[in-house]
């Protein structure tokens, strides 16, 4: 599917979001820093169902979730989808392995929503790194917490149960499993929808 979004400089309010979410995270941009990165970043708001990376392109930007949903899944040759996570308000979506060796992205990240995003191209990324310690700081507290949900995330599929991924599930995207189809969440837990539901319904959730 070709990506149809509509464009627009960003906003001072999608940038103070940026900079809240980065404080959040004990990283503080400064002002004059918020001014050199203004001129360089857009808004752009993508319909239900259209992708802002696509598996087998070089991702060239690194999403900031202003409002909407996305998900981010694997496909096989076959067509069959496999949702390796999801990110909402707040939450970046993009690819490491093209940021940092500029090649082709192995997933796709696709709106779940109509969402809005501050758009974050990688080769300013790798820019401002250098440029200043805030994004550099940024960039690895970012990283830091994909690592991290990654190694909870391979603990999980091989030692818990699926009641106990269904319920971190629900603590980690608060709010989620009332805005996306089950399937979405059976998917990401590596169950089949059937086992999903005996689970939800053995905890009250059905």
């Amino acid at each position: 599917m070709s990506i149809r979004s509509s464009v627009q400089k960003a906003s001072p309010v999608s940038l103070e979001k940026l900079r809240q979410s980065a404080a959040e995270v004990g990283v503080n941009i400064p002002e004059s820093e918020l001014d050199f990165v203004t001129p360089h970043l857009t808004e752009r708001v993508f319909a239900k169902k259209e992708y802002l990376v696509q598996a087998g392109e070089e991702a060239m930007n690194f999403y900031f979730i202003l409002s909407g949903l996305v998900r981010l899944f694997y496909s096989t040759l076959d067509g069959k989808e496999f949702n390796k996570g999801f990110a909402m308000e707040g939450g970046y979506a993009g690819s490491f392995h093209s940021l940092v060796l500029q090649a082709p992205c192995g997933f796709f990240v696709q709106a779940l929503e109509k969402t809005r995003t501050l758009v974050l191209p990688n080769r300013l990324l790798r820019d401002l790194y250098e440029r200043h310690a805030c994004w550099e700081r940024l960039g690895r507290r970012n990283a830091e917490n994909l690592a991290i949900v990654k190694e909870a995330r391979e603990k999980e599929l091989l030692l818990d149960s699926l009641e106990t991924r269904y319920r971190r599930f629900l603590k980690e995207y608060p709010g989620l499993a009332e805005r996306i189809p089950q399937y979405h969440i059976a998917s990401y837990l590596g169950v089949t929808n059937v086992a999903l539901s005996r689970i939800r319904k053995n905890i009250n959730l059905g």
